[in-house]
């Protein structure tokens, strides 16, 4: 797949590609690369029956938090949407939930960790969306696509349309409903997420016309949105299609629990007016 570097798109990847782990020790070991990837990060929280997520604190002034989503297969077996190096006790506690079997690299920005997890747990099966594989490889073989791997268990993989190919939503079966997984082309920073995970970054992330509503952002915008109207009418079509829906998890901000199926409405209906 040919990397398309001319784009000014690229510029913006490649800046948000730059956030690295502290550096391990001078010995390299599986063990001590893990610890120098441990930030700052909330505990395992549940969001629904066999859905949970964490909240992770990026080392720079200005980087707004990242989630990871954890999510029960039939067989007790996990799978990890963008993943996020926890220190040993809360790990613990995420291997008690159930065996990690998928991790799922969502697009270029989110592979920090991926490679990490691959290393601690080496029968873990790494998969990407087509469009994202040749940056993953950069960091961490890709096992399988995520388009053609993920529909066996269940999960409906969604293309964005209106927005450069870039990554997938996820819709996920739950025992009650359905959960529907985001990576960047929609935020929820609203200010209790940000006053609770990251006070100093609200000033940057404000700036940057990406706090205080659940949509896209205005770098989203502008790097990543080629047709507005086919965007909105996508966001409507998820609503208005996917029933019983329960949670929205986004890669930045905080998961909607309530209300869902009008917060996806309320998202398209912003690219009407802004």
């Amino acid at each position: 797949m040919k990397q398309e570097k001319s784009l000014p798109s690229e510029i913006f990847y490649s800046l948000f590609s730059l956030v690295k782990p502290r550096k391990a020790q001078n010995t390299i070991t599986t063990s001590n690369e893990w610890e120098s990837h441990i930030l700052p990060h909330s505990p395992i929280q549940e969001l629904a029956p066999n859905l949970w997520h964490v909240t992770g604190i990026l080392p720079a002034s200005g980087h707004p938090p990242r989630e990871m989503i954890l999510y029960k297969l039939p067989d007790s077996t996990l799978v990890i949407h963008s993943g996020i190096v926890l220190d040993e006790a809360t790990m613990r506690q995420l291997e008690s939930l159930g065996t990690p079997k998928i991790i799922i690299v969502p697009n270029r920005i989110h592979r920090l960790d991926a490679r990490v997890f691959k290393q601690r747990y080496t029968d873990l099966i790494v998969v990407a969306p087509a469009t994202a594989i040749p940056y993953v490889e950069q960091v961490v073989p890709v096992d399988a696509i995520a388009e053609e791997f993920l529909p066996q268990y269940g999960i409906v993989c969604h293309q964005p349309i209106g927005i450069r190919p870039q990554e997938l939503a996820y819709e996920l079966p739950l025992p009650t409903g359905k959960a529907l997984i985001f990576t960047d082309i929609l935020f929820n920073l609203t200010e209790s997420y940000l006053d609770k995970y990251a006070p100093e970054s609200k000033l940057a992330v404000g700036i940057l016309g990406a706090s205080g509503f659940f949509g896209i952002t205005r770098l989203g915008k502008m790097f990543y949105m080629t047709d507005r109207n086919a965007y909105r009418q996508w966001l409507e079509s998820l609503a208005n299609n996917i029933t019983n829906l329960q949670v929205i998890s986004v890669a930045h901000g905080e998961p909607i629990v309530t209300n869902c199926t009008q917060k996806l409405h309320e998202a398209a209906a912003r690219l009407n007016t802004q």
